[in-house]
């Protein structure tokens, strides 16, 4: 057995364990090597047999900024399962993770019981939550709404490390992952709530799916908002799709929607795990934590 990091030539092993588990070999960027991530094979025989990733992260907790291990594109070779090959390519990859100074290591744990025996105890989760469109006619639009463009990407991410270091949980979104073009070119729109001086102190980023009628949606992937008033005006604006969506869905966690949102239905849950990589430096969460996905 043999567990080393991944290169281009290692392309077509790669898509042909990922294609089973994710029923897509497609690779993000297109690449196997790429600095938002390292990916790690382990190999029986020579041949792949599972592959995990490491992405380089931080999260905020009690204000402070700590290095995070995110694990991601878990896949072991259908041939190969109930083999025990996680563990050991796990912890291989943790060992690199701290060796570079990563602090915890996260995970959306598919099944949850699997990384227990590694440290991991799911402390959150992300949801999708849909609620009828009608449902958010109650709310009142008190603050001006406009279109996001490319000149407010600086206030976008402002926005949002305001709203995240306050949290526990969500990550920096200050890594090679994340594109700073993100927010407007992965999104159909982005519309901002503004003060009484025109400041944006709210953001909603939402897509509008194919058709309309039965089927038809809007989802909002990511909304900040400094007050329940700018939250309220957004929710007033996505309302107004009514005629044309008959629901919204939201991806939240915790409960910040969901308290105010009561006619809601949750579409999926996929429970947030954390493992302590440098016990002493850090103190896991008793309660549950606020995260975004990973945008």
């Amino acid at each position: 057995m043999e567990i080393r990091r991944l290169t281009e030539a290692d392309r077509d092993a790669l898509i042909a364990v990922r294609l089973p588990a994710f029923g897509s070999g497609r690779l993000p960027n297109d690449r196997v090597e790429h600095p938002a991530y390292e990916r790690w094979g382990l190999f029986v025989d020579g041949q792949l047999a599972a592959t995990a990733s490491r992405k380089p992260y931080a999260s905020w907790f009690a204000g402070r900024a700590v290095p995070t291990c995110g694990i991601g594109g878990v896949a072991i070779a259908p041939e190969h399962r109930g083999r025990g090959l996680l563990r050991p390519l796990i912890e291989r990859l943790h060992e690199s993770a701290r060796s570079q100074g990563d602090v915890i290591g996260t995970l959306f744990a598919s099944s949850p019981g699997i990384y227990r025996s590694l440290g991991y105890r799911t402390v959150g989760a992300m949801d999708t939550i849909e609620v009828p469109t009608t449902a958010l006619h109650r709310f009142e639009r008190t603050r001006e709404l406009r279109r996001a463009t490319a000149g407010d990407l600086p206030t976008l991410k402002r926005l949002y490390a305001d709203w995240a270091r306050q949290q526990d949980g969500p990550l920096t979104r200050e890594s090679a992952e994340f594109d700073d073009d993100a927010w407007l070119h992965d999104a159909t729109g982005v519309t901002l709530a503004l003060d009484e001086d025109g400041s944006a102190v709210a953001y909603a980023a939402w897509n509008r799916s194919p058709g309309e009628g039965e089927g038809a949606y809007v989802e909002v992937e990511d909304m900040v908002w400094a007050d329940d008033a700018a939250r309220d005006s957004l929710f007033w604006m996505l309302g107004t799709f009514s005629t044309v969506v008959p629901a919204v869905r939201f991806d939240t966690s915790g409960t910040e929607l969901t308290d105010v949102l009561t006619e809601h239905r949750v579409l999926e849950h996929r429970p947030y795990d954390l493992a302590v990589l440098q016990p002493g430096s850090f103190e896991a969460p008793t309660a549950p934590v606020i995260i975004r996905d990973y945008f």
